[in-house]
């Protein structure tokens, strides 16, 4: 395409757009509103899965080690986990460790720890994390094959239960999401067929005095795709402005926070990026459906 073609097809894009103003502020209505909850979604998705993450990385095999184990033996182990490809990380933590970290949960004046400093029953202890959080059971039940080792523990239960809601999360997140955008879509696209609708005589008049249907479909989607970015702009910056009051509110990413948000500046990347394309692509491919319809004449 000659440049000043494209300059030709951006100056009727931008005149239809001026000239049917109602329509055009319909169709960027309609964009706005179905991006606002689509980008809401998106922030709530986003964050389920982030949380879900983290869920994953609380799962974790503790092997405690024999009594009687010396550093070389500790060490020897630590290198042999290292080496297994199931094995993400591997940390040594000492009874010392183990007993500080029993304070720090229930206090220094709880009176069940008091005298453990002279003789701390608590074993030394390996946390070991799996690449992959789904084969937990079978890293732990790897454990036995060390002598080192006298007996582990991965809370069977508890992690079971994490995984599986994990899973949960990540499918139901998946498909609500699928749902939303195909929604989002229909009705966008719907929505800017009636702006095309009241330019149907210019596109008959057009086909007929033998303009090609490439030269009559350029301006509707580069119109399509301004409507997009025009509809993506006030939900994008609704979105991003709720959530980082949301943020400061809860202190979400402070050292007092409850719980953890996915934070502000990789989000808004994911939010603003996703939610443009989103609307480009809604816009042409609503011009693109609706634009065909008058070619057939």
């Amino acid at each position: 395409m000659k440049i000043e073609t494209l300059f030709r097809h951006c100056r009727e894009a931008f005149r239809s757009l001026t000239r049917n103003t109602w329509m055009t502020f319909a169709a960027v209505s309609a964009v706005g509103v179905t991006l606002l909850i689509f980008g809401f979604f998106l922030v709530f998705a986003f964050n389920i899965s982030f949380m879900a993450s983290e869920l994953d990385k609380q799962v974790n095999v503790r092997a405690f080690l024999q009594p009687n184990v010396t550093s070389d033996d500790i060490d020897q182990v630590i290198g042999q986990l290292k080496k297994d490809p199931a094995v993400k990380s591997v940390k040594f933590q000492s009874k010392e460790d183990g007993l500080r970290q029993m304070k720090k949960q229930w206090g220094d004046d709880d009176r069940i720890l008091k005298g453990l400093e002279r003789g701390n029953p608590l074993p030394d202890t390996l946390v070991i994390k799996a690449k992959n959080p789904q084969k937990t059971k079978q890293l732990a039940d790897s454990m036995d094959q060390y002598s080192q080792i006298a007996d582990k523990d991965y809370g069977e239960g508890v992690t079971n239960n994490i995984l599986d809601l994990s899973a949960w999360i990540r499918d139901a997140v998946f498909v609500f999401g699928l749902g939303l955008a195909i929604l989002a879509a229909f009705l966008i696209s719907n929505t800017i067929k009636l702006t095309i609708f009241a330019r149907r005589r210019e596109i008959e008049v057009m086909r007929l005095v033998g303009a090609s249907n490439w030269f009559i479909r350029w301006p509707f989607f580069i119109e399509g795709s301004i409507i997009g970015i025009l509809g993506a702009i006030v939900p994008m910056t609704v979105t991003l402005v709720s959530y980082n009051a949301v943020i400061g509110i809860l202190d979400a990413n402070g050292g007092q926070g409850i719980f953890k948000l996915l934070p502000m500046w990789p989000l808004s990347l994911y939010v603003a990026g996703m939610t443009t394309i989103l609307g480009i692509m809604i816009g042409v491919w609503g011009s693109m459906i609706s634009v065909r319809r008058f070619l057939r004449v």
